[in-house]
C-alpha cells in the first residue's frame, strides 16, 4: 500500500511592481522559503513607470520605459533568488506609473485595465500553485 502523498505548503504572494517584494514582502518570503514552504512571487506590472536609477524620472526626456523594464526586471530576478521565492510569475502589464493626474495614465496601463481579465489569471494561477 503507497502512501498518501502530502502537498508542500505554498505561499503566493502578488505585487503591483518589481521592487514590492523587496519593500512590502521580503521577510515573509524568506522566512517561509527558508522553512520549506513553496513561495509564489507574482508581479503584475514590468515597472517601465519606475525611475531610471538617475535624473530620468518618468515623463522626463531621458526616462526610457524600455530600459528602466529591462533593469527592474533583471533585479525582480535577483530579489526573487535572493529571497528564495521558488516561483516567480511575471504577468507584464504595462505599468501605470504615478502619474500627475488620471488624465496622465496611458489608457493600456494596468490600473486602467477592466478587473475581470486580470481576475481571470489570477484565480489560474491559484489553481495551477494552490496556496495554502
Amino acid at each position: 500500500m503507497t502512501a498518501p502523498q502530502t502537498r508542500r505548503p505554498t505561499l503566493m504572494v502578488v505585487h503591483a511592481h518589481p521592487d514590492d517584494e523587496a519593500s512590502r514582502t521580503g521577510g515573509t518570503l524568506a522566512r517561509y522559503a527558508a522553512a520549506g514552504v513553496r513561495t509564489v512571487l507574482v508581479t503584475c506590472t514590468d515597472g517601465a513607470q519606475g525611475d531610471d536609477g538617475g535624473d530620468g524620472k518618468p515623463g522626463h526626456r531621458d526616462h526610457e520605459p524600455a530600459q528602466v523594464a529591462a533593469r527592474r526586471s533583471r533585479e525582480l530576478a535577483e530579489s526573487a533568488a535572493a529571497l528564495g521565492v521558488s516561483d516567480l510569475v511575471r504577468l507584464n502589464y504595462p505599468d501605470s506609473g504615478v502619474p500627475d493626474s488620471a488624465d496622465d495614465i496611458d489608457p493600456r496601463a494596468f490600473s486602467r485595465m477592466e478587473g475581470e481579465p486580470v481576475v481571470r489569471r489570477l484565480e489560474a494561477l491559484m489553481r495551477e500553485y494552490r496556496p495554502m
